[in-house]
């Protein structure tokens, strides 16, 4: 995404989750007792109702955030990644590193000092679990990062499982307060419009092939991603033409390994988080000279001669609003991250 397009609309955005967290709204009101029948004997003593409140707190998401981190900044490779980092996070990670040390530099890497803005807590007692922060966007950013935490048992650190960009001009749901604690969603769950565990084919046969998918209607209709990718292989096509050739730009998605984390919105909805592969393809004339634009594929390039068919593969994880099932609205995208890993010719 453009790095410097205006900034994102949060609403329900809370602060920082250093400071002190802000007190339960009003209006929650306890479980009702319901009382049956009658007896001479002495009433039993009422049992109190149960406690909502999230199994993790501000302060201890924290404390796992900072470890997260100290490990991210003293990591150059996948060895010390994998004591704290899981799933796409350490997938799309070690991509950025080899990049990195490929000739990208620092640059390439994404910025993870993970300073948060607003954290959706877990609210489940059993595992596995998932927690998720928003972060303050960095200096070189519009928009925040949405980072993903993983536990998956009781014995287990949590782990970053996947890191996403949130998109410019998107409106986030309104999850349950902190202190709470937000219901994750199961990947069969029939109560949204899809199932989180159906997104990921359905969404990447709307990336592949647009409104000629079959589910392109259960999508919005023209998502930054989406458009992203077109406006991409416009320039690239028109580079060529440019020096009078002929140029073609292609895009194949596929699910990636991995699975999905979900979690509730207050609306019955969920935000859903998952991972894809990406391959897009540049064909040129023969003996056409393409070579990578982007510093990141730059790094992973090892022919200097150029290629007239240039193939670069990309780790994705997308961010996605699934409204409830009969809602009116499309599944929308919140966020996204790509990352390229190989680069090839022919």
């Amino acid at each position: 995404m453009n790095p410097r397009r205006s900034p994102l609309a949060r609403p329900g955005a809370r602060p920082r989750a250093r400071r002190r967290p802000p007190a339960v709204v009003a209006g929650l009101s306890a479980a009702a007792l319901l009382l049956a029948g009658c007896t001479v004997e002495p009433p039993a003593p009422e049992a109190e109702a149960p406690v909502i409140a999230a199994v993790v707190s501000a302060p201890q998401e924290r404390e796992i955030l900072d470890s997260v981190v100290s490990v991210l900044e003293g990591a150059d490779g996948a060895g010390p990644l994998a004591s704290r980092l899981a799933g796409p996070a350490l997938t799309m990670r070690e991509a950025e590193l080899a990049a990195a040390s490929g000739g990208g530099g620092r640059s390439v890497l994404t910025d993870l000092a993970l300073e948060t803005q607003q954290l959706i807590l877990p609210a489940e007692q059993g595992w596995p679990r998932s927690s998720f922060a928003i972060t303050e966007p960095p200096e070189d950013r519009v928009t925040p990062l949405l980072a993903v935490l993983d536990q998956r048992t009781a014995r287990d650190q949590y782990k970053l499982w996947a890191y996403v960009w949130l998109v410019s001009g998107a409106t986030m749901p309104q999850f349950a307060p902190a202190e709470l604690g937000s219901e994750a969603v199961a990947a069969d769950d029939a109560s949204l419009l899809v199932p989180p565990g159906a997104l990921a084919e359905q969404y990447a046969s709307v990336l592949t092939v647009g409104d000629r998918s079959q589910y392109a209607a259960v999508f919005a209709a023209d998502d930054d991603l989406r458009k992203e990718l077109r406006e991409s292989g416009r320039d690239q096509v028109a580079a060529i033409t440019e020096k009078d050739g002929k140029g073609r730009f292609e895009v194949a998605y596929e699910p990636a390994d991995g699975g999905v984390k979900a979690v509730r919105t207050v609306d019955g909805g969920a935000m859903v988080v998952l991972a894809l592969r990406s391959q897009e393809t540049l064909r040129a004339e023969e003996g056409w000279q393409l070579t990578p634009a982007s510093p990141s594929a730059a790094a992973l390039w090892d022919d200097g001669d150029g290629t007239d068919v240039l193939r670069t593969a990309y780790h994705d994880t997308v961010a996605l609003y699934v409204p409830p099932a009969g809602s009116a609205a499309t599944v929308s995208l919140l966020g996204v991250h790509r990352v390229p890993y190989a680069v090839s010719a022919g």
